[in-house]
């Protein structure tokens, strides 16, 4: 039984008189260390006199869908060294038992990963079809007791704001660039915190930040032989507001073609259909377009939603005004700051 048991689960490797029973709906293996000493946790001697033993019980993984529970008769040492501050220490089995648990190693590693890839309730109920009856909540704390990963040097440091709260609190997430994986957090987005960050972990040879002003100062400030680069998607998005502006800028010198007779361009139109729309050509600095521009409108010609939105809100608010509502009570009605509703109410016209 102990030869299979081993080859089965090599974790129990280090007890001897092994014996399996089934209990109700579960196995329980018995067993005992093997060795004949225990190591002193504090000083680290071998210590072969024994205080006491006691029972232990452990879960573990499943067996062919079973749940596993294994029970130890486990022995208390007295520690031979005088200077040591320990005078007796309960004995530990490598890979199979650990200070203070319930569960062997195996077992712990098992759930934090069903932890780490489902959380809660839904981990809870993978772990309870693998054969471990486990709460959600045991699953967050088996998350929160993994200790975090250390930080090495970070040659490619990327850094940018987060909301905690939008609108409200902020903070400041840092990323190994190389990985693509977050390596800290800081509570705030202030210069100082930011530097101080990269005094405490020098390494950073490229900061590769947004175009906030206080990330450039605390780079030149915790690591100025540090190269400072704009990232991707701001340079894009800036690109593609300043694009937008000037389309919409110019929507006067987009010009119709004049008509033309059908009949003798059809062939012509089957081979090349001409655009609806092209860019006036080579027009006198006193041209005048044939339709103004109107900055109520998109580049496509329709109207915009801030438009539509003040219109509509403006309309409401005259309408409430009529029926004898006072500006805080139309502020809580449409959702809007009792000044905005102000200004709404004051305003002659829409315009």
């Amino acid at each position: 039984m102990y030869l299979s048991l081993s080859r089965l689960l090599p974790h129990l490797a280090g007890l001897v008189d092994v014996g399996v029973e089934r209990v109700e709906s579960r196995l329980v293996i018995y067993g005992r260390s093997a060795s004949g000493h225990a190591e002193c946790p504090r000083c680290g001697t071998a210590a072969v006199r024994v205080h006491s033993s006691y029972s232990r019980r452990l879960a573990d993984t499943a067996v062919a869908g079973w749940p596993v529970v294994i029970k130890l008769q486990v022995r208390r040492f007295f520690c031979g060294v005088d200077a040591c501050p320990v005078k007796t220490f309960a004995e530990q089995i490598p890979g199979l038992t650990t200070r203070y648990a319930r569960r062997t190693p195996l077992l712990r590693k098992l759930l934090e990963a069903v932890a780490i890839a489902l959380a809660g309730r839904a981990g809870a109920r993978l772990a309870t079809r693998l054969g471990v009856v486990v709460g959600r909540s045991t699953l967050l704390r088996l998350i929160r007791a993994i200790p975090d990963p250390q930080i090495g040097d970070v040659a490619v440091l990327g850094v940018d704001d987060f909301a905690l709260r939008r609108g409200h609190v902020y903070g400041t997430v840092l990323v190994d660039m190389d990985s693509h994986r977050p390596v800290d957090l800081l509570p705030d987005r202030e210069a100082d915190a930011f530097a101080d960050w990269l005094r405490a972990h020098p390494g950073a040879k490229v900061i590769c930040r947004d175009r906030a002003g206080a990330y450039a100062e605390g780079g030149r400030t915790g690591a100025p032989e540090a190269i400072q680069v704009a990232d991707r998607w701001h340079l894009w998005h800036n690109l593609a507001k300043h694009v937008d502006k000037t389309v919409a800028a110019h929507r006067g010198c987009l010009t119709p073609l004049p008509a033309v007779d059908s009949d003798s361009q059809a062939e012509e139109d089957v081979r090349q259909p001409a655009p609806v729309l092209v860019m006036a050509v080579e027009q006198p600095l006193d041209h005048t377009p044939d339709r103004a521009f109107d900055a109520t409108l998109d580049v496509c010609g329709r109207e915009r939603r801030l438009v539509t939105r003040t219109r509509e809100r403006y309309a409401a608010v005259c309408d409430l005004l009529a029926k004898g509502e006072s500006l805080a009570g139309i502020g809580r009605t449409l959702g809007l700051d009792r000044k905005t509703v102000q200004r709404f109410a004051r305003a002659t016209s829409l315009d």
